[in-house]
C-alpha cells in the first residue's frame, strides 16, 4: 500500500514535472524523489509516468491517478489543518452508572457543551460493576461510579455525597420510625446485582438483609418507581435524587430506618495508565469543579 507522503511527493512532481524542483520544495534529495516515484509506481503495479530527458510526464494512467491522489492529499492536509486549528475539539465517551446517567450527568453535560460546543458526547448507561469494566477496557475514557471503589489499576475522585431512602407508596411508612427487620418482611423490589445502590443498602442492614424479601429485581430506579406506585406492600431503596418529586407530591413515602443512614459517594474514575488528552484533561477539571454541589 503506498503512504501519503509517496502521494505527496507524486501530486508535487505532476504539477511540477522537474525532480529538482520537487526535490528542493520538499527538502529532499533528487534521489529520493525519484525513488519514491518508483515505488509508487512498484506499489500500483504500472508506470505513471513517461521520462522524457530529464522531465517525468504524466501518461494517461498517470493523469487518472492524480485526480484521485489529489484529492487524497487535500483532504489530508484540511484535516491537519483542522485538527490543529480546534485545539478544543474531541469526542468524549462516557459511562455512568444509572442515578448519575439520568438525574445529573444531563445537565452537567449541558453547561459542559455550552461553553464547548465541538466536543461531542457518548454516554453509555449501565450498574457501577459494568461502567469500571468499560473504563478498565477502554471502552470508554471516564467513569461515573457509585459507592465502594477498591479499583487497584483506576484512579478516582470522590465528586459529591448521596443518600438513600427506603420509600414505598404506602402512607403508613411516614406515620414513625421503624427497624428494618419490622420492614423485612414486605415485599422488596432492588435494583439488580452489581447496582451501587443494591450494594450499599444491604451492606448497612447486614445481617438483616438475610432475611430481607427480595421479591423482584429490576434494573432501572423508574421501573422500581412504576412498580412502588402500583403496589402499596412493596418497598425499596432508592436515591433519594431520584423519588425527591414522588416525595414531595406526597405520591411516595419515605419509611425513616432507626439506627441507620444510608449514604454513598459519587465518583469519577479513570485508568490508570490512560494518556490524558486536552479534552479529558478539561472535562476532568470541569467535573471536578462540581464537588461543592
Amino acid at each position: 500500500m503506498f503512504t501519503l507522503r509517496q502521494l505527496e511527493i507524486f501530486v508535487a512532481l505532476a504539477e511540477s514535472s522537474r525532480v529538482i524542483d520537487v526535490a528542493e520544495s520538499l527538502h529532499m534529495s533528487p534521489s529520493a524523489v525519484s525513488m519514491a516515484v518508483r515505488e509508487l509506481e512498484k506499489e500500483v503495479g504500472e508506470e505513471l509516468y513517461e521520462r522524457i530527458g530529464k522531465r517525468l510526464v504524466l501518461n494517461e494512467r498517470g493523469r487518472y491517478f492524480r485526480t484521485h491522489a489529489r484529492e487524497i492529499v487535500e483532504g489530508a492536509h484540511h484535516l491537519y489543518q483542522s485538527f490543529k486549528a480546534d485545539l478544543s475539539g474531541g469526542h468524549l465517551q462516557l459511562a455512568a452508572s444509572v442515578t448519575i446517567s439520568n438525574y445529573l450527568l444531563p445537565a452537567w453535560i449541558g453547561d459542559y457543551r455550552s461553553q464547548n460546543a465541538t466536543v461531542k458526547i457518548t454516554l453509555k448507561t449501565a450498574n457501577s460493576t459494568d461502567v469500571i469494566e468499560m473504563v478498565r477496557s477502554g471502552v470508554c475514557d471516564l467513569g461515573f461510579v457509585e459507592g465502594r471503589f477498591e479499583e487497584n489499576d483506576l484512579e478516582s475522585l470522590i465528586l459529591m455525597s448521596d443518600e438513600l431512602v427506603v420509600v414505598g407508596s404506602d402512607p403508613v411508612l411516614a406515620q414513625r420510625p421503624f427497624y428494618i427487620d419490622e420492614l423485612s418482611p414486605r415485599r422488596w423490589v432492588l435494583r439488580e446485582r452489581g447496582s451501587g445502590t443494591r450494594e450499599i443498602f444491604l451492606s448497612q442492614i447486614s445481617p438483616v438483609d438475610k432475611e430481607l424479601n427480595i421479591d423482584m429485581e429490576f434494573e432501572h430506579n423508574e421501573a422500581i418507581k412504576r412498580y412502588l406506585l402500583h403496589d402499596k406492600e412493596a418497598l425499596s431503596c432508592l436515591p433519594k435524587l431520584s423519588v425527591s418529586e414522588e416525595l414531595r407530591q406526597g405520591k411516595m413515602f419515605e419509611a425513616r430506618i432507626k439506627a441507620h443512614r444510608f449514604e454513598r459517594e459519587f465518583r469519577l474514575i479513570w485508568r490508570r495508565e490512560k494518556i490524558i488528552t486536552r479534552v479529558v484533561s478539561d472535562f476532568k477539571r470541569y467535573v471536578s469543579e462540581l464537588k461543592i454541589l
